[in-house]
């Protein structure tokens, strides 16, 4: 795990720990249909938009690379080239999502 994957992922548990826990135990009791989860989902998705400051900041200063990757996937999707042609996109965009995280202090670290 990237320590950006890593901090995001401790953002969300700190923010969200509720919806956090309900959706992962929700996934293990239906791993043969995680479909089933997808209320938890939304909820988890929802928190998550409103009350993590991790990616609420990573939406604001990336939101443009993280629609034109997206969009690329998209294109892509039907004929199977997403490595060929998307990877410096989400390089990019990752590039990006690091940067707004850089240097700041590691959420479990904040408890």
């Amino acid at each position: 795990m990237s320590l950006l994957d890593q901090f995001v992922m401790e953002d969300v548990a700190k923010h969200c720990p509720k919806e956090f826990m309900l959706y992962h135990k929700c996934i293990s009791t239906n791993h043969e249909d995680p479909s089933q989860c997808g209320f938890r989902e939304r909820d988890l998705t929802k928190c998550i938009r409103s009350r993590v400051p991790s990616v609420k900041d990573i939406m604001k200063e990336c939101g443009d690379k993280m629609k034109n990757y997206e969009q690329c996937v998209r294109d892509n999707m039907e004929s199977r080239t997403i490595n060929e042609n998307c990877l410096d996109l989400l390089k990019e965009m990752r590039l990006c999502a690091e940067g707004q995280v850089r240097g700041k202090t590691m959420p479990i670290n904040q408890l």
